[in-house]
């Protein structure tokens, strides 16, 4: 039986993990061979079928001598994959559940050799373990492209010890602050810090998705996983190996397959009280006219007809199709996002998307790149605008700070002469030095006022650089944080889904303001702290299902206090795995949008599902009833809607969305 079925029938309590293996054979790896029961016994069902019509029985074609022949030829075919499930339904009933799923089947084909119908008997049990071996297949299948894309983790590393000699060792053992050597080709094994000279090419597809290798320089933290392109690197390992990015997202994979939707909970809920009903139902269908015809009913009470409607109606009503199909919309969904670098941490998160009303953004990291350019230049009268970025380059030439280096590279790429600075220093609001024999100031306005500096107000938006030399004001730049190209695009997205849209950061308002009016954002709110985040998400998440996007570090109170609480940007970082409830590995915005699609899609799914295995089973079970319907319509009722929903939702939830 599939391991979906397993769990809704588990009676007591006692359920089977995705990661048990079926009972009827081997796993998906062996191909056709995972199906040779079922192929022996449909090849000897079709052998029993034409020894029927062809051959004469010792002791006559007629009779109870016939009955006994054929119930001997068809006994054989159905061992083959009736034993299999006898063995299933006895180990259930040592667990204390006895009205389950494998009971009912095996009831039913008994039922079918009771009254002579041989073939039907076979038929019952045949296609029902088809079916729950395609049903394994295809979750097998989901479970071994998260793999493939994730790779194998690295079971060992090469360690560089301080006095230079290479030793290879398991990434398990190594502490935090081990420098490893990784070769192009070969995967990062752990967590760590860049210790090169300058940039070097990684392929990050293991982690965030993309295809297109990745540029890291000197000093930025490498995820476990990812593959220097062309070069051989050095790191200094950052985390143990069991809070590295791999290991993390592969057991929040994992624990998402774990993690019940509501949809998929209910359903757990009802087939504990299903299957004894249908059990009560399908007695009743066969003693009510009993009691009737005993109790001086006209007509004669023909016991074999009303016991082949009881039998109709107990195969049919098997929940395979529900049991089958309603978790593996779900597990199939889990994969398709883990393929495209969309990780979610539980079935309920991805049903969550579908409601959300509103999505609030942070900004910096999130919507914008994190790298600055310059917008405008505004020299004081008598001043080039050349001067002043010299001027600025000159003492921010060895800085780290973002602007400092928007502003070198500025000057780099329009051939203005740095001058080396001396007696550099970083003060309060900016830093000092003196170069071309000038005392330079360069900071926020606050630094310019502390130095009784008379400054023009500002007139352009983006963060202010103010610039003085020997005490007197020359100019200022101003640098605007770059939008990522498709934030606007993912925003009108959103809007057409039906979701608002807004932007909540601690930079100044002005900045704020430009890139909520760039990408059209329902509402905006600037200057705040990680705790005014949290205060007016949980404002919000009050009114409508609310969404908070951010990096996972200073946005976590905010993450937490949303409905679905989403991490980029992060490549994998300790407080996005911990925080969010969704992980964007990577910078796309636009998966933000496609998880919603997803997840409307899912349900979308479910509920045809559900619909269409309803609508034949009732009806059906209402011809069985009444006479109408037979035993093969029922095989096709229950095995054959479980197949068509298994197609319909590989087809439907494994299109490019």
């Amino acid at each position: 039986m599939s391991k979906h079925c397993k769990e809704c029938h588990g009676g007591n309590g006692h359920t089977h993990s995705h990661e048990h293996s079926h009972s009827h054979g081997g796993g998906h790896e062996n191909g056709w061979r995972n199906y040779s029961l079922e192929i022996a016994s449909a090849a000897l069902l079709a052998a029993s079928l034409v020894v029927q019509h062809t051959v004469n029985f010792p002791g006559g074609n007629e009779g109870v001598h016939r009955n006994w022949w054929l119930f001997a030829i068809y006994a054989v075919s159905l061992l083959p994959v009736g034993l299999p499930v006898i063995r299933e339904m006895l180990m259930s009933w040592r667990h204390g559940s006895v009205m389950n799923e494998f009971t009912l089947m095996v009831a039913a084909s008994a039922g079918a050799f009771i009254i002579g119908e041989y073939p039907e008997a076979v038929a019952v049990l045949l296609f029902y373990s088809f079916g729950e071996k395609l049903e394994d297949s295809a979750s097998d299948d989901v479970r071994r492209r998260i793999k493939s894309l994730l790779g194998r983790i690295p079971d060992r590393a090469t360690v560089i010890d301080p006095t230079g000699a290479r030793h290879i060792v398991s990434p398990e053992s190594l502490p935090v602050g081990t420098r490893i050597l990784v070769m192009p080709g070969e995967r990062v094994p752990i967590d760590a810090r860049y210790e090169g000279k300058e940039a070097a090419d990684f392929d990050t597809a293991a982690i965030t998705g993309e295809s297109v290798p990745r540029a890291f320089n000197p000093g930025d933290d490498l995820p476990s996983g990812i593959i220097p392109v062309d070069t051989p690197i050095e790191a200094v390992t950052t985390r143990p190996f069991n809070d590295s990015s791999m290991t993390r997202i592969l057991r929040m994979i994992e624990d998402a397959q774990a993690g019940k939707s509501h949809t998929e909970t209910m359903l757990r809920r009802i087939t504990r009280w299903y299957t004894p009903v249908v059990f009560a139902l399908a007695l009743a269908i066969f003693v009510i006219p009993w009691c009737w015809y005993a109790l001086g009913g006209h007509g004669d009470f023909v016991w074999a007809d009303w016991f082949k409607r009881s039998l109709v109606f107990l195969v049919c009503s098997c929940p395979c199709a529900l049991v089958v199909s309603i978790p593996l919309s779900y597990f199939v969904s889990l994969g398709t996002a883990s393929r495209l670098g969309l990780l979610f941490k539980g079935s309920r998160y991805l049903d969550g998307m579908r409601k959300l009303r509103m999505v609030v953004f942070d900004k910096t990291g999130t919507l914008t790149t994190g790298s600055f350019h310059i917008e405008a230049i505004r020299p004081a009268p008598g001043i080039s605008p050349e001067e002043v970025v010299a001027a600025v380059a000159a003492v921010d030439a060895d800085s780290s700070h973002p602007l400092a280096k928007a502003v070198c590279g500025y000057a780099r790429e329009h051939g203005i002469k740095m001058s080396e600075a001396k007696d550099v220093k970083t003060v309060r609001h900016g830093i000092t030095g003196v170069a071309d024999g000038k005392r330079i100031l360069a900071g926020s306005e606050k630094l310019m006022a502390a130095n009784q500096i008379a400054i023009p107000a500002g007139d352009a938006s983006g963060s202010r650089i103010c610039v003085a030399a020997d005490g007197r004001y020359i100019g200022s730049v101003y640098l605007v944080d770059t939008i990522k190209n498709e934030a606007r695009s993912v925003f009108d997205a959103l809007h057409k889904e039906g979701v608002k849209v807004m932007i909540l950061s601690g930079d100044r308002a002005p900045a704020v303001r430009r890139v909520a009016e760039s990408l059209g954002a329902d509402g905006w709110k600037a200057e705040l702290l990680p705790e005014d985040k949290q205060r007016i998400v949980k404002e919000l998440h009050d009114k409508e299902p609310v969404a908070f996007v951010g990096d996972g570090i200073n946005d976590a109170p905010a993450i937490a206090a949303s409905d679905v609480g989403v991490a980029m940007g992060t490549m994998g970082t300790g407080m996005a795995m911990d925080t969010a409830d969704v992980i964007i590995s990577g910078d796309n915005l636009r998966l933000i949008e496609r998880g919603i699609r997803l997840s409307k899609r899912v349900r979308l799914t479910v509920i045809e599902n559900v619909s269409f295995a309803l609508g034949v089973k009732a009806l059906v079970m209402t011809l069985g009833a009444c006479g109408i319907a037979t035993l093969w319509a029922a095989v096709f009722a229950d095995t054959g809607v479980t197949l068509i929903t298994i197609l319909w939702t590989l087809l439907m939830l494994r299109r490019n969305l």
